[in-house]
């Protein structure tokens, strides 16, 4: 897919603040953690696959005129303040102390794993207390669709091994303490191209429909035209491929989240 699709709102949903630790957990080929470099903060990226980090750490840094996979580019580039470090490791393993992040971002990756329930239990320790979290997931009825119509879809190696009915998800997430405040789906015209997929043969993706999808699909993640992006709104509520759910762990007791520190600071500096 574009590397350009996010899934992540970090307009409405996730406000990253200057200086912020973030974990892009199953980072992929980056397009979370570049995204997050757009704000100046520090960005663990986080995945299973060695190949995956590298196009990440080569994608971040990428200019128009670099060569994919050609080399490291040193340079900065324009519009990431950010700095992003990549660390080889398991969802359900991971190697940081508690607390550790202020932001936790988790996308399509607790359908892949064995033990979905340790990548929450993982999720939760190293969030800190207040920190947003979150988690996306396949929505339940497009997956249904496209197992139904593909054995090769849910039979590939690495693929998604379980789907999460409706409120699933949420249940978990606020059975292991999590504050479930929003559920929000995206990608209606995703949903199109794996059915067009799907009905034609996974590997079948140089098939003149699945074909003329992507194409569409990489237009318009390029232009972003609004009437366009007006249709897969409405198309969201409905046919939506992601289900994503914006958490907060708790603050601790007797302590405040760290945008009410930060803001209480400030006043106490500017009251003497």
């Amino acid at each position: 897919m574009p590397d350009n699709i996010v899934t992540i709102d970090f307009h409405r949903h996730i406000h990253i603040q200057p200086a912020e630790v973030v974990l892009d957990l199953g980072s992929g080929n980056g397009r979370h953690t570049i995204e997050a470099c757009r704000w100046p903060c520090r960005v663990i990226s986080v995945d299973v696959d060695k190949s995956e980090l590298q196009r990440a750490r080569f994608f971040l840094r990428a200019g128009p005129d670099d060569q994919p996979f050609g080399g490291y580019p040193r340079h900065e580039k324009p519009g990431t303040p950010g700095r992003a470090e990549f660390v080889l490791a398991d969802a359900q393993h991971l190697p940081f102390k508690d607390a550790a992040f202020d932001k936790v971002l988790c996308t399509e990756v607790l359908e892949h794993i064995p033990d979905d329930k340790a990548g929450i239990r993982e999720l939760y320790r190293v969030a800190r207390p207040g920190a947003d979290v979150a988690v996306s997931v396949p929505r339940y009825w497009p997956e249904r669709v496209f197992w139904t119509l593909s054995w090769e879809y849910w039979h590939t190696p690495g693929g998604h091994v379980r789907m999460y009915r409706p409120g699933e998800m949420a249940q978990y997430l606020q059975a292991h303490g999590f504050q479930v405040r929003n559920v929000r789906y995206r990608h209606a015209f995703q949903s199109f191209y794996w059915f067009l997929r799907c009905t034609f043969g996974k590997d079948n993706a140089g098939r003149l429909l699945p074909r003329f999808m992507m194409r569409f699909i990489n237009w318009y993640h390029g232009v972003r035209p609004s009437l366009l992006e007006q249709v897969e709104a409405v198309a969201n509520l409905v046919a939506g491929k992601d289900m994503i759910h914006y958490t907060r762990k708790p603050p601790a007791a007797g302590r405040t989240d760290g945008a009410a520190a930060r803001e209480e600071a400030r006043r106490a500096g500017t009251s003497n």
